[in-house]
């Protein structure tokens, strides 16, 4: 799988030879590090500074990547990107400075599209001058990084690879936002020398035949329907296999309506076929129960999911009988369950793995490394107090079910590690027992001349695919196998043929990709009125989802993540001087930020780094603590979530929006109370 989005593969060696600028839109690698890398990308984008190639920031916030590179930084306001980016291809379209030879022979829909832009279908073009009362940047500005962007060769970096995931597509105009993003490349020539997606986090020449499982591919599970374990693991380490044959499935973001409201529909996502999209679920299936029982393994939807404070009232209603929590930490959701069975950490446990390695749902994920590096997670200590490892954990449950030996087919974990080790080609490089002394191999590199082609290059010249991916698969190709990309036409399509066929009728979702402003932000002026400010909630540097945060760890004491005040360690959240000044508040003010789904405590921090009328920080807060205190109710944890709407993007899609949010920001009126009561708790 590719989860929508571009493979990368050749990206830096192509980047660093023949592009002339990179456009980060809504991209900041220093903060995101291609999801699980580490910060190999950024030498290798000082390298490009070095080379004279030229960077362009497009976000509200001057982050980290801005930061380091310098160069321009358009400050767009939130979820009006896809105006800008419209007004950019109209320039292109007017001053002829787009790829016409490719448009004409590798694409479909151009002249509908041209006709949209121009204001030919409902009179109004989408000028520079149209976009500036949206985006807030000047026109003269956007239509000289056109003219700039249409005469060079150009890399597009967006979200956290570069090559896609999250960013501006995370709120309700991010399907017109990522739509845009491959319009525009599509304009420019996608493939050809230096025209093509990423940030130079990901496309290292690695040796992708050599074969070791990522944490996608099925592991030890067998489970068939959610791995790709049918096609890679289960070929090389054959074991039982599992299949869940309940069909009733709510996807995590609709599951506390399901639980408090009794029912909820909306749409499953595949990320094999485009048509599967459409098919709506429902929730109770007929024929199938309703949840009594919650059994949370894994991850924290407290922070990680919109409207989180749902997830609250989830846990608490009378239809749910019974909740288990596995969890390693006192965090998050473990608060609200009947049953705790603790979990150890890593440091107690046998593992094998290999950096960056997520297998099928980002196919061949390693390419943002330097080396694919496979590592023995050594067992150092025994598992402290009454904490279990999750292998024996559910050991001892099936066991209790009588299927324990099915579950462990006789292996201990260390068992199983050496079974994905012979499973995999390291044997024909090293033996087990040096695996084991060492701890680590290092998989050499490519030969040169056995390195990947650079991605859609293939497909700029009219050839076959030469890719080392097994998407699409053969069924999906338009007409001949390996010729052409899996649309209806083999073609980009400006105007998508699957989108004509099934959402004609859905005013939401267009086949021409309309700019419809965001249903909350600076044109919902009833809510404008009492919520000025828009939020914006990103992956913080310093900890991936929930992970690193809170837990006492030193992640805490880095004084740019969380501050500590009176005892405390609150999460920030960064304002405009200007915003800032308005509201009477100082830097390190303890802030209460709300609305109407609820209110959490921060820290003020005030910076130039983003436009006025903006705020920012972080979502997947480790911490969550909702308290009464001075007669409100209060998070003071940091868990921003709680304040995002549930909304799906789109109607007929089930998508997150959580940076279409409007707040207010006021200097916390109970600080003093807190902190004088905190004095005395230390005291006593």
């Amino acid at each position: 799988m590719r989860v929508g989005v571009p493979a990368g593969y050749g990206g830096v060696e192509d980047c660093l030879k023949e592009a002339e600028m990179i456009v980060f839109w809504s991209c900041d690698p220093e903060s995101t590090n291609g999801a699980y890398a580490g910060f190999e990308g950024t030498p290798r984008r000082l390298w490009a500074k070095e080379l004279g190639i030229e960077f362009v920031h497009i976000d509200p916030h001057c982050n980290p990547t801005a930061q380091l590179l310098g160069g321009r930084w358009f400050p767009v306001r939130p979820q009006t990107d896809a105006a800008l980016a419209q007004a950019i291809m109209y320039v292109w379209v007017t001053e002829g400075l787009y790829d016409q030879d490719y448009v004409a022979n590798r694409t479909t829909g151009f002249d509908e599209w041209k006709a949209y832009l121009l204001g030919e279908t409902d009179g109004v073009p989408r000028t520079p001058e149209w976009q500036e009362a949206e985006t807030g940047i000047p026109a003269r500005d956007v239509r000289a990084l056109a003219r700039k962007w249409g005469r060079k060769k150009v890399y597009l970096a967006v979200g956290m690879t570069g090559t896609g995931f999250g960013g501006a597509s995370r709120g309700a105009t991010g399907a017109q936002w990522a739509r845009c993003m491959i319009m525009m490349m599509a304009m420019q020539g996608w493939g050809k020398p230096g025209i093509n997606f990423g940030s130079l986090e990901i496309g290292i020449p690695h040796d992708l035949h050599f074969y070791f499982p990522g944490y996608a591919d099925g592991g030890i599970s067998g489970d068939l329907a959610w791995t790709g374990n049918a096609v890679n693991n289960y070929q090389r380490m054959p074991h039982i296999l599992t299949m869940n044959p309940v069909k009733q499935m709510v996807p995590r973001q609709q599951l506390p309506d399901a639980i408090i409201n009794g029912e909820a529909t909306g749409y499953l996502w595949d990320g094999m076929a485009q048509e599967a999209q459409f098919a709506p679920f429902c929730y109770p299936m007929p024929g199938y129960s309703p949840i009594h029982m919650i059994y949370r393994y894994g991850g924290s939807s407290l922070s990680t999911v919109t409207r989180s404070g749902r997830w609250v009232d989830a846990y608490r209603h009378e239809s749910i009988e019974f909740v288990v929590n596995q969890s390693i930490w006192m965090e998050g959701e473990a608060q609200f369950a009947d049953i705790i069975l603790p979990a150890c950490t890593s440091l107690e446990r046998w593992d094998i793995g290999e950096w960056a390695n997520s297998g099928g749902y980002a196919h061949h994920g390693v390419n943002v490394v330097n080396h694919r590096v496979i590592t023995l997670q050594h067992k150092c200590i025994e598992p402290l107090g009454e904490s279990k490892s999750d292998y024996e954990i559910f050991t001892a449950i099936l066991t209790r079910l009588g299927l324990g030996a099915v579950f462990t087919e006789g292996c201990s974990e260390l068992d199983w590690v050496k079974r994905v080790f012979d499973s995999s080609d390291l044997p024909g490089e090293i033996v087990w027992k040096k695996f084991c002394r060492k701890g680590y191999h290092v998989v050499p590199p490519e030969k040169p001349e056995l390195r990947q082609p650079v991605d859609m290059r293939w497909f700029a010249e009219g050839r076959r695919k030469d890719l080392p991916e097994p998407l699409p698969m053969p069924s999906q190709y338009a007409e001949e196998f390996g010729m052409g990309l899996q649309t209806p036409s083999g073609k980009l399509e400006f105007v998508p043929e699957v989108l004509k066929r099934n959402t004609a009728d859905n005013p939401d979702r267009p086949p021409v990709n309309r700019y419809i402003p965001s249903w909350e932000g600076l044109r919902t002026t009833e809510l404008t009125e009492r919520y000025p400010l828009q939020m914006i909630a990103t992956h913080s540097r310093y900890s991936f989802h929930t992970s690193m945060d809170g837990k006492n760890s030193a992640v805490n004491q880095v004084e740019d993540h969380r501050a500590l005040i009176a005892g405390h360690r609150f999460w920030l959240l960064r304002l405009n001087p200007t915003d800032a000044a308005a509201r009477g508040i100082g830097h390190r003010d303890l802030v209460k930020i709300f609305n109407d789904r609820g209110a959490v405590i921060c820290a003020a921090d005030i910076a130039p780094l983003v436009t006025p009328g903006v705020v920012k920080s972080y979502e997947a807060s480790a911490e969550f603590q909702l308290i009464d205190f001075a007669g409100e109710t209060i998070e003071i944890g940091g868990c921003l979530n709680i304040l995002t709407s549930d909304r799906s993007q789109t109607r007929g899609t089930s998508s997150m929006a959580p940076n279409s949010c409007l707040v207010q920001i006021e200097k916390w009126q109970n600080a003093d109370t807190f902190k004088m009561a905190a004095r005395r708790r230390r005291k006593s």
